[in-house]
């Protein structure tokens, strides 16, 4: 058998009820400080699985997705800017679902706050491109879904050039 490493600042120990436990299970500190063999590895297995876990593939994806997401409200952001209309990216980017933090953007159009909600696909626009391209000399895309409200999509160019106007 094998000496106890912890019987100094084992409660059991001292009062008469101990015996060598196997793997230190009965083990009753009194000061928690001072670990045992068997606390110590399950510390190390929990540092181990937490690591683990951060490092996963659907961790590794929604980290990917929000830098995406955080980088193109940044481009919208400096895109407006450049064309000299105040823009400013929403801390959260949106997360906090109040009227002051709403959307991703805000952008103050002839003295009017306009917020602007960001989306980045890598394929799923494909249609809307195609139809905006559809003829070289329309400039907007009107679009309705069943029941719903119109919809106007153009180009970025297009929508500072009706900015601009007012």
């Amino acid at each position: 058998m094998t000496e106890c490493e912890v019987k100094e600042n084992c409660k059991s120990f001292e009062q008469g009820k101990c015996w060598i436990c196997e793997d230190y299970s009965l083990y009753y500190p009194e000061d928690k400080r001072i670990l045992c063999k068997r606390q110590i590895r399950q510390r190390e297995e929990r540092k181990i699985a937490k690591k683990m876990k951060k490092e996963s593939e659907a961790s590794k994806r929604g980290k990917r997705a929000k830098r995406k997401g955080y980088t193109g409200e940044r481009e919208v952001v400096e895109l407006l800017n450049k064309y000299n209309l105040q823009a400013e990216r929403i801390p959260l980017s949106g997360a906090l679902k109040s009227e002051k933090y709403s959307c991703d953007v805000t952008c103050n159009i002839n003295g009017n706050t306009k917020r602007i909600e960001v989306k980045r696909r890598k394929s799923g626009l494909n249609t809307i491109y195609k139809w905006l391209e559809q003829d070289k000399n329309s400039n907007m895309l009107f679009m309705r879904q069943d029941n719903k409200g119109w919809l106007v999509c153009m180009p970025v160019e297009e929508f500072i050039s009706l900015i601009k106007e007012e």
